[in-house]
């Protein structure tokens, strides 16, 4: 390995005969594989050198303190600036972790989190039993665990937790970050299932979760929150350009505004995802756990093949989009609403929601505006029911027209009309259907 990255033989030597030779070899194919540049590669071959000196690999295992302490040792002998030597003494330690953890030596500390067995009893219990994906559980522990620090804070048992507790800390959290009403009934939501798991266990007072109250929120009292079909046309025309960045933000967008994709969906997209021989497109339902097929609309197909000849870099991932500096990988969902908020803060645009659920909304409101009927946008959006979608009703303006004008002198059979359009989804729709509504979203486009 070090023949690929070192070029003089002086380095070369030096490298093979220091200490822990193999396992700075291993480190370094790592981070090939990952595509890192050779001018990197250089540069942390002579860190892990330093490395190598300054730790005690001699033991079994490395804590991270003893990382930092021969981080700050090793600052001390460089020159510089103190900006310049205060990053060095950070990627001394970020690639010192890494390295030791491939290794299996890296020696974990004590968790900070307060009455972590009941946190990890829990969430596998939401897991296993109520079968909630990662990302809902990973949401689940960061509320959680701040609650139960704080109740550590106040020097309490979760036996000892009293209602005023509970209420107390809803309070002040909502006026220090300033929570809405939907945020709240969040946290609460996770408190109320929490402790009716602890009551199951006896570990909290009885009739406890009785006394957990929460904002009321109405259902379907909100409208969808997404950008006019005029300022996501304008986003797909700035984004046409011939820079990496935008080749792929371009393809990405397609795939929320035509598909109404969601963010983990295209960002979970894989390769073998793609089948460019049959011109279909499966995307993975996250939240319904299940695949649904697509046709593969030419203009999306150029886009995704356009980034796939010209942009996308060569690693291991099997990702279709991935970042575009090195380390290559996956986008992170906050990234990628990062970068369409940036996108709509270019054009100088503020709409009702930034993110790209905001533009799921805009795609399934152009649809209801071109005549679709619940049903079809349902099946294009794959929600599983109409109540889902029954929000994009309070936008059909066509159709609120039509209810204000109608005659209520018949109300019986108003009422069986209304009987018949609530009748719940049984089956998905047709490839012929689902064309025919990505041809009117993507007409609406170009």
């Amino acid at each position: 390995m070090f023949e690929k990255i070192l070029s003089r033989r002086f380095h070369l030597n030096r490298h093979r005969s220091g200490p822990y030779a193999e396992e700075r070899e291993r480190y370094l194919a790592f981070l090939m594989g990952e595509g890192r540049s050779r001018s990197i590669l250089k540069a942390v071959t002579t860190l892990l050198y330093c490395m190598a000196e300054r730790l005690p690999l001699d033991r079994a295992t490395v804590m991270p303190t003893q990382i930092e302490a021969a981080a700050r040792q090793w600052r001390a002998t460089l020159g510089g600036c103190q900006s310049y030597r205060h990053n060095m003494e950070r990627w001394f330690v970020f690639h010192a972790t890494n390295w030791l953890r491939m290794l299996g030596r890296l020696q974990k500390q004590p968790s900070a989190q307060a009455f972590a067995a009941e946190l990890e009893a829990f969430l596998t219990f939401e897991e296993q039993e109520r079968g909630f994906a990662s990302a809902t559980l990973a949401r689940v522990r960061r509320c959680l665990g701040e609650y139960l620090n704080w109740v550590a804070g106040e020097r309490k048992t979760i036996r000892e937790i009293a209602p005023e507790d509970i209420a107390g800390y809803i309070s002040r959290r909502s006026v220090e970050h300033r929570w809405k009403r939907t945020t709240i009934v969040a946290v609460v939501s996770v408190l109320r299932t929490f402790f009716q798991f602890a009551q199951s266990r006896c570990w909290c007072a009885s009739g406890l979760v009785d006394t957990i109250d929460a904002p009321r929120i109405y259902k379907l009292e909100g409208l969808p929150q997404g950008p006019q079909w005029g300022d996501v046309q304008r986003l797909l025309t700035a984004s046409c350009g011939s820079s990496p960045g935008d080749v792929r933000d371009h393809a990405m967008l397609l795939l929320v505004t035509v598909y109404g994709l969601r963010s983990g969906e295209v960002r979970h997209l894989r390769l073998e995802d793609i089948d460019w021989a049959q011109d279909v497109i499966r995307v993975r339902r996250t939240k319904q756990r299940k695949t649904q097929r697509y046709p593969l609309m030419p203009a999306v197909g150029e886009a995704i093949l356009r980034y796939l000849r010209e942009v996308r870099p060569r690693c291991p991932h099997r990702e279709v989009f991935l970042t575009q500096v090195q380390p290559f990988r996956p986008l992170t969902a906050a990234g990628f609403g990062t970068k369409i908020r940036k996108r709509f803060l270019q054009l100088r645009l503020v709409p009702p929601c930034y993110g790209p659920h905001g533009l799921r909304h805009s795609c399934a409101t152009h649809l209801l505006a071109e005549g679709f009927s619940m049903k079809e946008i349902a099946d294009h959006l794959g929600h599983v029911s109409l109540a889902a979608t029954q929000m994009y009703a309070k936008v059909d303006i066509t159709a609120l027209r039509e209810v204000g004008q109608l005659d209520l002198s018949n109300l019986a059979a108003y009422a069986e009309r209304s009987a018949h359009l609530a009748t719940p989804i049984y089956a998905r729709g047709s490839m012929e259907a689902l064309q025919a509504v990505a041809a009117i979203s993507l007409g609406g486009l170009l």
